[in-house]
């Protein structure tokens, strides 16, 4: 049986290539049959994608004691990586601008109308050939949806363009001003995030239903709910309202993760810290304030070139491209990387659940410990993988309490002066996910150096929290340290006086919400969750991307 002991990460000499461990969508071991049909079917979709673009890079996933590193680096062709060079950029240049308009056009109807269809989908009638036929085909569905994630990927070119050319212009002090100017767009997830708030808003007008939240821990809500007419009547309210938006879990690309649908604890945990708040706490005023803020920095670049009609030309053509596309960064997220993954799951449960009834496995869930040919080993043969299973859940238990490294194998060299600059890896890898090269030299120990993400500063109490479930104990105005956030951690950003994120850049999800609940935020702290401790008071420097650990007046 493997033990915390027996575990150990690749060296150097050991791992040919870079690899960065993403904590961002993955950060906990993925369970074996994500490894196969999340992970690895997003390599291929991205990779795919890339080609489309004449980009050099390709892309490349590998579990590592269970955690997911990916790397993006050249095609293994020299001569390959020579020809597309020779029209990356004009492919960039004629392609980019249209991704968000493809989106809106073909790819989110796609996506929309087979999300539609499976969640409603009964699996049960289905007979053994075709419920395996099915599985074969799901897979190949999901490496479709990473196709068109590949593609988005680059849609983020269009956003970093775009603030580029606010700070050439504006050259504002404040370092996340030019990315304010491509948010307040209407999303998926802010619906979201406005249908909680109105269901926090019906349970504060019953003083029965305010009781009940008050007086339940968010795990035993559900029940307490249950046993009373008014508590009932809410839960299916509730329902209607996972139908729609509980397709969603915090470990993102793990089919084993427990969604919102399947327990609804986060989301009435989310409800329960709504009720107290008062009508000024409405994410739609945190909204409609992100809109006035981007309608007045556009307003303030227009008046700027309003002698240059060529330059503003060019801002409208920016500005044009960025509006459909930036919205990308949250919308991808909830039909693919959200939704997405968790109607696999609910697919796989039911390829789980016929396995368990024909004695290959012990029950349904168990199938997520099975590797891909293992799985189809069982449909083909009805082999027993029950010691399979024993093993592989104590393995991923081991490796659960091990810190895993955050880069392995061996970093490119720093850029220097004059070398290219691939559009795609510095909107990806730089603004998306903030990954930059360790600091030099002496450290001051009380210093935290990130990614400034949203402006402010705020000196409070710290709680630190590495899933939804526990920020479900975040009190009022305290500064969330979290790994990182993604669309269903929305509803935490209105309690939360400030944010500090392991992972992300200016261009996260982190960053973008935080700057429209206009919070401080530090992202790509890398270890702010090991080095500070809930309770600690800490001072958060949103604006140069500094996080002190202790109070302080800045």
């Amino acid at each position: 049986m493997t033990t915390i002991d027996d575990i150990r990460f690749p060296t150097a000499e050991e791992l040919p290539g870079f690899w960065a461990f993403d904590k961002m969508h993955a950060p906990r071991p993925l369970a074996p049959l994500s490894q196969d049909l999340v992970m690895a079917t997003l390599s291929r979709g991205f990779t795919r994608a890339q080609a489309e673009y004449d980009c050099p890079i390709v892309a490349s996933s590998k579990a590592i004691n269970h955690y997911f590193y990916m790397a993006f680096h050249p095609h293994p062709d020299p001569t390959e990586v020579d020809s597309r060079m020779s029209r990356y950029l004009g492919a960039v240049d004629k392609m980019v601008p249209l991704i968000g308009k493809r989106w809106a056009a073909d790819w989110l109807p796609m996506i929309r109308d087979r999300n539609e269809a499976e969640r409603s989908a009964d699996y049960s009638e289905l007979t053994d050939g075709q419920l395996f036929a099915k599985y074969h085909e799901m897979t190949k569905w999901m490496e479709e949806m990473w196709y068109v994630h590949g593609h988005i990927n680059f849609a983020l070119i269009s956003g970093a363009a775009l603030s580029d050319f606010y700070d050439a212009v504006i050259h504002p002090d404040d370092p996340t001003e030019a990315y304010q100017i491509l948010q307040g767009h209407h999303t998926r997830p802010v619906d979201a995030a406005h249908g909680l708030w109105d269901l926090s808003r019906i349970a504060k007008a019953s003083p029965e239903l305010t009781r009940i939240f008050d007086e339940h821990h968010p795990r035993d809500l559900q029940r307490a709910l249950e046993q009373s007419e008014a508590g009932r009547a809410f839960l299916a309210r509730l329902d209607a309202y996972l139908f729609d938006f509980g397709w969603r879990s915090d470990a993102v690309y793990d089919l084993a993760d427990v969604p919102w649908i399947e327990n609804p604890q986060i989301p009435l945990g989310n409800i329960a810290r709504y009720i107290p708040m008062d009508d000024t706490a409405d994410p739609t005023i945190m909204f409609n304030r992100a809109v006035a803020l981007r309608e007045e920095l556009t307003a303030r670049v227009r008046a700027a070139l309003a002698d240059d009609a060529a330059q503003l030309a060019r801002f409208e053509e920016l500005y044009d491209a960025a509006q459909y596309a930036y919205p990308l960064t949250e919308d991808h997220a909830f039909y693919i990387d959200q939704m997405g993954v968790v109607l696999f799951r609910r697919f796989v449960r039911a390829v789980g659940e016929r396995l368990a009834g024909r004695g290959s496995i012990a029950t349904g869930d168990d199938v997520f410990y099975l590797y891909d040919v293992e799985v189809r080993d069982a449909m083909a043969n009805g082999t027993d993988h029950s010691a399979t299973v024993a093993a592989r859940k104590a393995e991923l238990e081991a490796c659960s309490h091990v810190t895993p490294p955050d880069i392995l194998g061996t970093p490119p060299p720093p850029p220097q002066p004059g070398d290219f600059v691939d559009p795609f890896m510095d909107a990806v890898t730089s603004r998306l996910l903030g990954i930059k090269p360790p600091p030099e030299g002496e450290q001051d120990p009380d210093l935290i150096d990130g990614v400034a993400g949203s402006p402010g500063i705020c000196t409070g109490v710290a709680r630190v929290v590495r899933s939804l479930e526990e920020a479900g104990d975040l009190e009022d105005g305290e500064i969330m340290v979290c790994e990182m956030t993604l669309p269903p951690w929305v509803p935490m950003f209105a309690i939360a006086g400030a944010v500090v994120a392991d992972v992300g850049g200016v261009m996260s999800h982190c960053a973008i919400v935080a700057r429209e609940f206009a919070i401080p935020a530090v992202v790509g702290s890398v270890n702010g969750t090991s080095r500070i401790q809930t309770g600690q008071t800490i001072t958060v420097d949103g604006t140069n991307g500094n996080v002190w650990l202790d109070a302080r007046t800045l």
